[in-house]
């Protein structure tokens, strides 16, 4: 009977193997997707962090890059294998969109001259606002993707 069916067996085997590989391959690419997403926010936080203390134009330098890493890592395209993937894709630009206004907030209040100093107390309350609203829409990105679950 094996002898029979010993190439419909074989085919079985190897289109599970195939499937299950294709399954890990797609799944495993999204995870990393998630996980490089998330550390290009920790990289952007602590960098724009530094340039908010201490507002020099190499720590703004840095901060832009660290932005521009973090949009680029925004774009990632997951597969319906992971959950809330359409929301995960959203919600990581939603991440970088808010980023961005941060920056450029704090870039605008780095460049105002001290007899502007009514002004820079707004621009400040603005970057406040935008840094609580940028983090509570990562604290939702980390909650659909279940990001403290899988590290």
């Amino acid at each position: 009977m094996i002898r029979k069916y010993k190439w419909l067996i074989i085919l079985g085997i190897v289109a599970v193997a195939g499937g299950s590989y294709f399954y890990l391959h797609f799944y495993a690419r999204g995870i990393n997707a998630l996980l490089a997403f998330s550390a290009s926010y920790e990289k952007f936080d602590k960098a724009i962090s530094k340039f908010a203390l201490n507002r020099t134009d190499d720590l703004g330098r840095q901060a832009g890059e660290a932005l521009s890493d973090l949009q680029a890592r925004s774009t990632f395209r997951l597969s319906s294998l992971i959950r809330n993937d359409g929301e995960l894709m959203d919600q990581a630009r939603v991440v970088a969109g808010l980023a961005r206004s941060e920056y450029e907030s704090l870039l605008v209040a780095s460049r105002a001259l001290p007899s502007q100093a009514v002004g820079t107390d707004s621009l400040a309350k603005e970057f406040s606002v935008l840094t609580e609203r940028r983090k509570a829409a990562f604290a939702r990105f980390k909650e659909l993707g279940g990001i403290n679950e899988r590290i």
